[in-house]
């Protein structure tokens, strides 16, 4: 098959164009490692105050504790002032040693796959996912089990969480079955292995990369040659390929998607039993969440008769707001009386520590005060209003755990 010239010279433009963007994004990547303090990330220290708050104690019992030297061989630092430093995983040991257990999820109950989804880019759909993932993580003693998957090609999720390997295997690798196993290493194993460990200790996360785009158009030729769907389970690989292997080692997982109607997002529906869709009150954006809305119910209903089971739930969020903004008020409203009980009590708001954080690609539950670019009173504004968002989601999810409810005659 032969190309006309100007075809030619549009190619080349696009690879000399591709070599550009890499070459930025590699610059982007080295400015971002240069303004860590190692090729670690790490996540904020805690005072032995907001430790014992964590905990539920009090100072004078981790007072007691740290005399007795119950905590010597944790290896707990101290700052430049002399005081205790705690990281997170120092409290998640101390709370062991205080007898705290874990708050995971029976066995009986079931994993909560949560899809965050829109077709309107902008939206906060990422930066939403890893700060409320973080929340989850960071703002409690429970300990919850945290998975991530970036079911985004372009990897927003995965640059908030960065992989130590240089060339990590992707969710989109497991799901087009490239990666052979090792002599005497098990499918679960491998999986396992690919969910990474992150500087937040009970999150990990499976990262996407750009190959993953591949998975489209490999699909489109699967479903050519095949003939019955029993064949191709396409838009089962993510639950039977990625989720299922490794549905005990997790209590929440989280997946970010494109703003697209692929065979991805196909797939994450087919994993789901929650969905969550973020609403920007802007006029446009209310707009083109409708007609999504418009064709969800279309959507849904291909793979409910490929046997989904339903959702648990399905809630919207309301993101970027800005009070004291009156057409953004009058939208929000209007988002309430049409959709009622299935909007989120509390919006994200607007908030320069998020913006702040983002840029930098760090939640606002990873960074000291002293080290925000935004104020400390925005960002603890932004720490609380996040908190008050996940404990409505922390409600809705365990609603659906039985291990969790009163039974009441």
């Amino acid at each position: 098959m032969s190309i006309n010239s100007n075809a030619l010279s549009t190619y080349k433009l696009l690879k000399a164009t591709a070599e550009v963007a890499e070459q930025s994004l590699e610059g982007r990547i080295q400015h971002y490692r240069a303004h860590l303090k190692s090729e670690d990330k790490e996540l904020r220290t805690y005072t032995q105050k907001a430790a014992a708050d964590l905990l539920g104690v009090n100072n004078r019992t981790l007072k007691r504790r740290h005399d007795q030297g119950d905590f010597d061989h944790l290896s707990i630092q101290k700052g430049a002032n002399g005081h205790y430093a705690y990281t997170l995983s120092n409290i998640f040991a101390m709370a062991e040693i205080l007898g705290i257990k874990a708050d995971h999820r029976d066995p009986s109950d079931k994993l909560q796959v949560l899809v965050i989804n829109s077709l309107k880019g902008g939206c906060g759909k990422t930066t939403s996912l890893v700060n409320l993932a973080a929340a989850l993580a960071t703002t409690n003693i429970k300990r919850y089990r945290i998975g991530i998957i970036d079911l985004d090609p372009q990897g927003s999720s995965s640059s908030f969480f960065p992989s130590n390997e240089h060339d990590p295997i992707t969710v989109g690798d497991l799901m087009r079955d490239c990666i052979e196993l090792d002599e005497g290493e098990t499918w679960s194993q491998l999986v396992a292995d690919s969910f990474q460990k992150t500087h937040i200790p009970n999150i990990r996360i499976l990262p996407s990369g750009m190959d993953d785009f591949y998975f489209e158009h490999e699909t489109a030729t699967e479903l050519k040659e095949s003939s019955s769907y029993e064949e191709t389970r396409h838009y089962h690989k993510l639950k039977e390929r990625v989720i299922q292997p490794v549905e005990d080692e997790f209590d929440i997982i989280l997946i970010d998607t494109a703003p697209s109607l692929n065979f991805m997002f196909y797939n994450a529906l087919m994993a789901s039993t929650a969905m969550l869709i973020p609403v920007h009150p802007e006029a446009v954006d209310f707009d083109a969440n409708n007609k999504y809305l418009k064709r969800l119910g279309e959507i849904y209903h291909t793979v409910a008769a490929l046997g989904h089971d339903g959702w648990d739930f399905m809630q919207f969020l309301v993101t970027n707001y800005v009070k004291g903004n009156h057409s953004q008020r009058d939208i929000v409203k209007d988002v309430r009386t049409a959709f009622g009980r299935q909007v989120m009590s509390y919006p994200i708001n607007h908030s320069s520590a998020i913006t702040a954080s983002s840029s930098s690609f760090n939640t606002i539950f990873d960074q000291k005060t002293s080290d925000s670019l935004a104020s400390r009173e925005s960002l603890l504004r932004a720490q609380e209003n996040i908190k008050d968002v996940v404990d409505e989601l922390e409600m809705l999810i365990r609603s659906n755990w039985s291990s969790t409810q009163s039974n009441l005659d």
